[in-house]
């Protein structure tokens, strides 16, 4: 199952976890819960947040084009947008915002699975990455390197019917054209 990355939703879904925070955030626990956020909305109604591809690192499961937005590695065109708001503090891990985002590309469920999620984060006693491998059974340590998490691996380990996730399949294949169709504009 593919989903379509939102980079305004991307940024604005940071920056929200960012604000809500206190206005910094170490980027492991930043990432993980934007990851954790995307996993809860997909199960909830089928559809991540951020419409980021996701991936099991050995210190738990990351939103990929973020982890690598925030490294200053992401698309062109993404990193700059990307930069215009969001700045890592090197050579520090600490991430702040540069200006105020546009929350408006997110939906009120949206900012209520974020604040979800970052509470759940933010309460975790202990490490981080061991709540995440217990509790993500879809993340797979992958040794050294990384590995693709499929979105369908997600639904089928909540129990989600292979009906109901085939139609979440062709409804998000409907999504990407239609987004494919507007932007060709």
């Amino acid at each position: 199952m593919l989903l379509e990355f939102n980079i305004d939703k991307a940024i604005a879904a940071t920056a929200y976890v960012i604000e809500r925070d206190g206005g910094a955030s170490d980027m492991f626990p930043l990432i993980k819960k934007l990851y954790y956020s995307d996993r809860t909305a997909l199960i909830a109604w089928g559809n991540s947040v951020t419409g980021d591809s996701l991936a099991s690192l050995p210190k738990g499961p990351i939103v990929s084009t973020i982890y690598n937005l925030l490294k200053g590695q992401g698309p062109k065109e993404d990193q700059i947008k990307w930069d215009a708001v969001i700045q890592r503090k090197r050579p520090s891990f600490d991430i702040v915002l540069r200006k105020e985002s546009n929350k408006g590309f997110l939906s009120q469920r949206e900012l209520e699975v974020l604040e979800e999620s970052r509470v759940t984060i933010n309460t975790i006693r202990g490490s981080i990455s061991d709540w995440l491998h217990t509790h993500c059974p879809e993340w797979k340590n992958p040794g050294r390197s990384s590995a693709p998490i499929d979105p369908s691996t997600i639904l089928r380990l909540s129990k989600k019917s292979e009906e109901e996730i085939h139609r979440l399949e062709e409804a998000n294949e409907e999504i990407r054209f239609i987004n494919s169709l507007l932007s060709a504009r």
